[in-house]
């Protein structure tokens, strides 16, 4: 029997090395510090831009509609928004039209104060971020349309308390709260249609600036709604979460994020250019031996 070429084991490889390539770049990537550019579309922009230029005395309404599998995509955009506006000292009202939400919300809003107040302490500031004072989680309500109405009316008509039982009047974030009215935007970080709600029924009859951030294979469905000024600004996707944290100078998981899908790009563009190459290499060795 003929000795194979190399040629030949190569496209007989088991595949279960390709996976450990994978693997081993992936981890590497992620491993390292950022170093890849991203380049900020205009989505992005125009949604740092609303709320950069918003009043920062205004709260922002932040739906986090996501069930865990969404959050590879859809964390980093929660964390760089809650770091955008604690920065700013702007106020962040917390809200979830999926059950699931609600655990995501309290976790992320709890890990970016703890981070914002580290780095305050390490840098001599006084200034520290409180619940009830910089934010405030509201927490689950189901009905979806009448919730996201409800709120342009008055928000004690659907929340009487925040997640933990204080009632809103108690609450020093809620003082001169009460609608659509008081608030900079509203963000629907989403893995659903539900962004579509909040164009449908805060958007258009109460005029509150709509931002979406959504996974990647949603955005598409989202570009018309930017088109007619029914949405604000979208972040879609891993990328878009990057082109965030660029704005805001803040890299984080989006970014290494990025870092370690193109290097997962680039290896399997690789490996379909040395496949085809091994192939018609291994054919004409086979052809010479005849």
């Amino acid at each position: 029997m003929a000795q194979k070429n190399i040629f030949a084991r190569f496209l007989e490889m088991d595949r279960r090395w390709l996976f450990l390539a994978l693997a081993v770049v992936v981890i590497v990537a992620l491993l390292l510090p950022p170093a890849i550019g991203v380049r900020v579309t205009s989505p992005v922009t125009r949604f740092f831009d609303v709320i950069d230029t918003s009043d920062p005395d205004k709260p922002l309404l932040l739906a986090v509609d996501t069930p865990p599998s969404g959050l590879p995509e859809l964390e980093p955009m929660i964390v760089g928004i809650l770091s955008h506006c604690f920065d700013r000292g702007q106020p962040v009202i917390l809200i979830s039209l999926q059950m699931e939400g609600v655990s995501i919300a309290e976790r992320l809003v709890a890990q970016v104060q703890d981070e914002f107040n580290r780095r305050a302490v390490e840098a001599g500031v006084e200034r520290r971020i409180r619940m009830g004072e910089d934010w405030a989680l509201l927490g689950y309500r189901a009905g979806f349309s009448a919730v996201i109405l409800g709120l342009g009316d008055e928000v004690r008509k659907v929340y009487t308390t925040d997640l933990y039982g204080t009632q809103l009047d108690e609450i020093p974030l809620f003082a001169d709260y009460h609608n659509y009215d008081d608030t900079a935007a509203v963000v629907d970080i989403s893995w659903s249609s539900t962004p579509e709600l909040w164009v449908q029924f805060a958007g258009g009859p109460y005029g509150v600036p709509i931002l979406v951030g959504c996974t990647a294979v949603s955005a598409p469905q989202y570009y018309a709604y930017l088109q007619t000024g029914q949405m604000s600004g979208l972040l879609g996707g891993l990328k878009g979460a990057a082109e965030y944290e660029k704005l805001i100078s803040h890299p984080g998981l989006a970014t290494r994020g990025m870092v370690a899908q193109t290097g997962a790009h680039l290896l399997v563009v690789l490996l379909i250019l040395l496949g085809n190459v091994a192939f018609f290499l291994d054919r004409m060795s086979r052809k010479r031996r005849k």
